[in-house]
Parts: C-alpha cells; structure tokens; sequence
C-alpha cells in the first residue's frame, strides 16, 4: 500500500509526463503546420480579428461553390447553342441546293433532313444540369417543351390541309408568334423570369435566354417550314415545296445571326463568372495571409521545442524506471 507521500509523488509525476507528453504533441502540430494550436493564449486572448478571417473565408467558399455552378451552367448552355447554331447552318448549307430540285424525292430528303434538326434542337432546348433545365428562365424545375417529336407531331397536325407553300408559312408564323398560341401554351417555362446565380455578396450571373425567346422561335419556325415542305398531309406540289425550303432558308439564316447575338451576350456573362472566380481565389489567398500573419508561428523554433520536449521525456522515462527499480528491490527486501 502507497504512503501518502508516496501518492503524492505519483500524482505529481503523472501530472509533470502529461504535460511534457502535451508539449511534445503541441510543438509537433506547430512545427508541422506553422500554426499556433492555441490560437487564444498566441494572440493574449484577441481572437476577434481571426473569427472575421475565418467567417469571410467560408462566406468566398460558398460564393465560390455558386461560381463553380454557374459556370458549368454557361458552359453547358454555350455548348447547346453552338449544336443548335452548327445543325441550322448544316441545314441553310444543304437548303441552299434547292433551286436544283427536280422530284419529289429530293425535295424529300431535304425535308427530312429539316425535321431531324427540328426534333434535335428542341431536344436540345429540353436540356438540363443538375435537375435545372437551362432554357426554362426562373421556371428551373419545368420543363421548357415537349419532347421535338411530340411538338413536331402538333405542328403537322395544325399545319395538314394546306393547299400552298404560304398557307403553310402562315400557319407556322401564327403557330409561333400568337399570344397565346400553339407553341406559347406547350411551353412550360417561366413567363418573365430568368435562371440567376449568385457569384458574390451583389452580384450574379443571369442566363437571360428562354426556349421562347424570340431567336429561338425564329430558328424553330425555319426548322419547321423545312420539316413540313413535303409533309404528306400537306400534299404541295414540287414547286410549292421548293418555295417553302426557300424561305426555310432565309428564316433561318436571319435566326442564325440572332442566336450568334445570344452566344456573344452569353460569352459575357461566362466572361464575368471567370472573372468572379478570379477575384474569389485572390480573396481566399488574402484571408489566409492574413490569417497566417496573426497565428502563424516559426516552425523552426517550435522544432527546437519539440525536441525539447522529446529530451525531457527520454530523461523522465529513464528516471522513472530506475526509481521504479529501485522500490521493488526495496519492497522484495
């Protein structure tokens, strides 16, 4: 059984292997990441300057998650609207053969050719990111529009019947263009609103193009006058069919040079993301230089204390053994 004064020096020793054990520890975590582990008694007790530091930092990290997200939205967007643009001017190149046309057939392929980029870009319009459709404005959650061939199949419908290539013109402009009309009811889309990201505190990147944007109905209505050109339940002539694939055409080479507007516009808006993104790693570079100014320590000195340390405890440990030797030759006596 211990004496007293025996506990004593036990409960003293295990304090004094504690503490050394914790410096050790402590100038280990120091020496490796140059950081004071306590950063209050570093800083005498004024930590108010590295909480700020530290609530910024994680303010720029979410901005940052909002940049990293809006810039696969620009992305994608830009990449969707280059397949649009790439297929029409595909499509105006072929249309531009019409005036050879001699037989139906011919006529046909092309027509056919017409409805495929149709069906294509409006399935392209349908795209989405992240459970976010990109061309549905504030609406990102709804789908803009009906699958291609859904809406392809509507249009045909309201379109059969027509005894000329300008019946059918007419038909598709109103199918487009009337308030309230065919195409505006099968848009599923916001109204007024547009998808807006933020990218930081007051700024942030708006994807200003809707599935019934005006460009957009101007690309679809030549895609559609080419697709209906020699459509059977229209039943026009090869000639009519040739002045609707003509003006297939013009509609769609005026629509191309809208949607290069809408590119260039949206290459600003990736250009401003960029360049949020930019100032948003230079703030994060700042903040943790700032941070390092005020607990920052010199690794090499807090090196030198765990050495120190280390020191101590070899001596203590051996110190301890002996003595512990040495009472049990005295106990065994």
């Amino acid at each position: 059984m211990r004496s007293i004064g025996d506990l004593a020096s036990f409960m003293l020793s295990s304090r004094f292997q504690t503490a050394l054990g914790d410096g050790a520890n402590t100038a280990a975590q120091e020496a490796t990441t140059g950081l004071a582990k306590n950063k209050a008694r570093h800083l005498g007790g004024a930590t108010m300057a590295v909480s700020l530091l530290d609530r910024k930092a994680v303010l720029v990290e979410q901005h940052q998650r909002g940049i990293a997200e809006a810039a696969i939205f620009g992305g994608t967007t830009q990449s969707v609207l280059a397949r649009i643009q790439e297929q029409s001017e595909q499509l105006v190149g072929s249309l531009s053969l019409v005036s050879q046309l001699e037989t139906r057939s011919e006529a046909k392929m092309l027509s056919d050719s017409g409805a495929e980029v149709f069906v294509d870009t409006v399935n392209a319009l349908n795209a989405q990111v992240a459970g976010r459709y990109l061309f549905s404005g504030s609406a990102t959650n709804s789908q803009p529009l009906p699958p291609g061939s859904e809406l392809l199949a509507m249009l045909r419908l309201d379109a059969s019947g027509a005894a000329s290539a300008q019946d059918v013109a007419l038909v598709v402009d109103a199918w487009f263009d009337d308030p309230g009309g065919p195409f505006e009811t099968a848009y599923g889309g916001s109204e007024t609103g547009f998808m807006s990201l933020p990218l930081s505190t007051g700024q942030s990147a708006t994807f200003g193009l809707r599935a019934d944007d005006d460009a957009i109905r101007d690309a679809l209505k030549g895609l559609a006058k080419s697709a209906l050109a020699a459509d059977p339940g229209s039943g026009l002539s090869v000639t009519e069919q040739k002045l609707l694939l003509e003006d297939a055409r013009t509609e769609l080479n005026m629509a191309n040079g809208r949607l290069i507007e809408e590119r260039s516009s949206l290459g600003l808006t990736e250009a401003a993301i960029e360049k949020a993104r930019q100032s948003s790693e230079a703030e994060l570079s700042r903040l943790a230089s700032d941070r390092l100014a005020l607990v920052g320590i010199d690794q090499f000195e807090a090196a030198s204390e765990f050495e120190a340390a280390q020191q101590q405890l070899d001596v203590f440990y051996r110190v301890a053994a002996r003595q512990g030797r040495t009472s049990l030759a005295e106990y065994l006596r």
